[in-house]
């Protein structure tokens, strides 16, 4: 075996791959990568990471719904934030929270339709604690062990 070949080949593996964030002059960063599904060090990973965070994705995600007041709105929110994430331009917790804000609203409509239906029909009346139908005609008021029998 050539030891120029043996030598070679462990610093190609051993070598990690460079960030492949480019500066405006176009020279690429020499550190390593850190992360190999975005391809970036550390630090250019997580100016990413911050720039992903304060985009403003609010047209996107409510286009012109006002009010999130029918499950159709909020579904349509969330078809929105699955595309989004889809493609990588939300990040998994930002995602997460929207989602679950979402389940909020989801929760609240019925509660919602409830109050709007009870302002317009004020004739309804609900019955907590209905009395006991009256059997006294059937069975004696206090039956004894002689009337259990027969």
């Amino acid at each position: 075996m050539n030891p120029e070949n043996s030598c070679s080949t462990i610093t190609a593996t051993a070598v990690m791959p460079h960030c492949q964030q480019r500066t405006a002059s176009g020279r690429r960063c020499r550190m390593a990568v850190s992360d190999p599904d975005s391809g970036l060090c550390s630090k250019h990973a997580a100016e990413r990471q911050k720039e992903l965070d304060q985009v403003d994705l609010a047209a996107c995600l409510i286009g012109d719904i006002q009010e999130f007041r029918s499950a159709a709105d909020i579904n349509h929110s969330l078809g929105e934030l699955y595309k989004l994430q889809a493609r990588n331009k939300i990040t998994p917790r930002r995602a997460a929270v929207m989602a679950y804000t979402a389940n909020l609203l989801l929760r609240t409509l019925p509660a919602i339709a409830l109050e709007t239906n009870a302002a317009r029909h004020d004739s309804r009346q609900i019955i907590i604690d209905m009395p006991r139908p009256d059997r006294s005609d059937a069975r004696p008021e206090n039956p004894t062990y002689a009337d259990l029998r027969s």
